[in-house]
């Protein structure tokens, strides 16, 4: 191939759009979707509360380029792309220069489908923020989960308590994540059962309110994904946010306790 050939192609493809520089505001927002870190080699690429940094540390970097070299457009045929033209959002990411510098010279179809596969959940997280972030969280759900962390192995092991299953609720390809669930659950179920029980209708709580509230988060994050792994880990951190909670591990053990509960994922059928 020429490069006049070359040529010929991108001016006949509309997908390749004339460059255009990020806003300010465009700026946060892909530094906020990778948590302010390259995330190739995450080194930290501005600190959070800096608005503009004295040494710029990053740049946004096309993910398929926007002007490819004979090299780039031969190693990457074939491969998907995101975004209405080169210039969407869907396909621009904060990088590091050295990690920038490498893309944008030796792209590789393999380091390509990497950072497209970062974007897509970079996208994703962030369609699940948008879908959960106005969503309400009983306040007395801290309180359960203050006392979660307080607890010693003594308190734990001398509940006699027998789990009913939530095989139906998982795959054989979820096995890690049902396992986790299930060691939450053995371990603290009737403890949050007892706690929900002991709180419902004092204060102004409701546990229905509650399992609705958590019902509804589900519901939401859902409709962006069906990855089981993908939602659990997104209710957790929202309950965490929800509640300013400092233990990832007691938030992890409330949402095991509405998994069980049937709040959260659906019963695999026959």
């Amino acid at each position: 191939m020429t490069q006049e050939e070359l040529n010929r192609i991108i001016d006949s493809d509309s997908y390749f759009a004339a460059r255009k520089d990020p806003s300010e505001a465009e700026i946060r927002l892909f530094l906020r979707e990778v948590d302010f870190h390259c995330p190739l080699c995450g080194v930290e690429l501005q600190s959070r509360q800096q608005k503009k940094p004295r040494h710029k540390r990053f740049e946004i970097a096309h993910i398929y380029p926007n002007r490819p070299t004979i090299e780039q457009y031969l190693a990457l045929d074939g491969v998907g792309r995101l975004g209405n033209n080169s210039e969407s959002f869907e396909n621009k990411i904060a990088l590091c220069m050295t990690c920038h510098s490498t893309q944008d010279f030796h792209t590789t179809a393999e380091d390509y489908n990497r950072l497209l596969n970062i974007k897509k959940q970079c996208l994703l997280s962030s369609a699940m923020n948008d879908l959960s972030k106005s969503l309400d969280l009983e306040e007395k759900i801290s309180d359960i989960l203050l006392n979660l962390t307080s607890l010693s192995e003594n308190d734990i092991a001398a509940l006699n308590y027998t789990p009913v299953p939530v095989a139906n609720k998982f795959s054989n390809s979820e096995f890690l994540l049902k396992s986790k669930i299930s060691g939450y659950i053995n371990s603290y179920y009737p403890i949050i059962r007892e706690e929900l029980r002991r709180l419902d209708g004092k204060s102004g709580f409701l546990f229905e309110v509650l399992s609705g509230q958590i019902k509804n988060c589900f519901l939401k994050v859902n409709m962006a994904t069906n990855d089981k792994s993908i939602i659990f880990d997104h209710m957790v951190q929202w309950v965490k946010n929800k509640t300013l909670s400092s233990s990832t591990e007691a938030c992890e053990a409330v949402v095991a306790y509405f998994v069980q509960n049937c709040e959260v994922f659906y019963a695999i059928t026959e």
